[in-house]
């Protein structure tokens, strides 16, 4: 058995190559709609999550543990482990560290989600807006490097100031970046937020927002959206409008019922059905052919089991 600590999944595994994995992964029989349902189980100061899958020669379970107190003592909220075994014995192959992996498999699964249509759309690069300065948020803008040039980006915060990291990641990257207040004192979308998403060829939401973070209006039509912050079915970080007129991707129909608030709600709002919603699998399988040319695309994501699972297949055959 090896152990894979954060250290050695980041060498093992650039974003170019799960971003391959995951897609090629959707190519083979194995259907999302069949993963295995993720489980929790509470803890005094927090909760267990657990996300076991199984593809072809590996199985595997990623334990994680979730503390929210923990930011304020200086440790990280989400912790754990994933545990690959060998599918045929059970027998444990490898330990790898659960936040690693996560850090690897988010950015990887929004941006292997939308490559088709990012580089049929903006093949000379993009121009980012990214709301959330937390850790999704910047890890979005290098895996998105990984399928076509990143022009500029800017961050969306609710305060001035918060952005500081974020674009201090952007200096180290040579990509020029810039802040901006997502709203007036009014609480109306800023006259600078509205600027930037005109301007914008890709956005990203990476928040714990639990209502739309702007207007409708604000984005173009040949835009791409990934929404990847909300993990609820009562919240949502886009406007029921937006996914109306959009051709909306999702991990699979059944997780985007149970899961994913911006799908959810928009059906409730009459703006969506979940018919109306085209699969990750359909997406890669197609070649980007069932995505409307003269629409925007919107990636719902919530995060799966089997994503865990073909990543950390990929760091361990990489690392071995």
């Amino acid at each position: 058995m090896r152990i894979l600590d954060e250290n050695t999944v980041t060498a093992a595994l650039d974003y170019a190559g799960a971003i391959e994995a995951l897609r090629t992964a959707l190519t083979s029989d194995f259907d999302p709609a069949d993963d295995a349902t993720r489980l929790s189980a509470p803890l005094s100061r927090g909760e267990f999550l657990f996300m076991p899958a199984e593809i072809g020669a590996y199985a595997a379970v990623k334990v994680l543990t979730v503390t929210p107190d923990n930011p304020a003592a200086g440790h990280p909220r989400i912790q754990g482990s994933c545990l690959l075994l060998d599918s045929r014995t059970h027998r444990t192959l490898a330990i790898l560290d659960g936040p690693a992996i996560t850090n690897l498999r988010t950015p990887a699964v929004s941006l292997a989600g939308v490559s088709d249509a990012l580089t049929a759309r903006f093949p000379d690069g993009v121009r980012m807006t990214v709301f959330g300065a937390g850790v999704q948020g910047l890890l979005h803008v290098h895996a998105a490097r990984a399928v076509v040039p990143v022009k500029e980006a800017t961050v969306v915060v609710r305060s001035a100031g918060r952005g500081a990291d974020f674009l201090r990641g952007l200096a180290d990257l040579g990509i020029p970046g810039a802040e901006v207040v997502g709203t007036d004192d009014s609480g109306a979308d800023s006259a600078d937020l509205t600027a930037a998403l005109a301007a914008s060829d890709l956005v990203v939401t990476a928040t714990s927002a639990a209502e739309p973070l702007f207007d409708d209006a604000a984005i173009r039509d040949d835009a791409v959206v990934i929404a990847m912050g909300s993990h609820s079915p009562e919240a949502r970080e886009l406007p029921a409008a937006l996914l109306g007129r959009s051709t909306v991707i999702v991990e699979s129909r059944h997780t985007a019922l149970d899961e994913c608030g911006d799908v959810v709600l928009a059906i409730a709002d009459g703006a969506l059905t979940i018919e109306d919603t085209v699969t990750f699998k359909e997406v890669v399988t197609s070649g980007g052919a069932v995505l409307a040319g003269d629409r925007p695309v919107v990636f719902k994501t919530s995060g799966m089991s089997w994503e865990d699972l073909v990543v950390s297949t990929a760091v361990y055959e990489k690392a071995s």
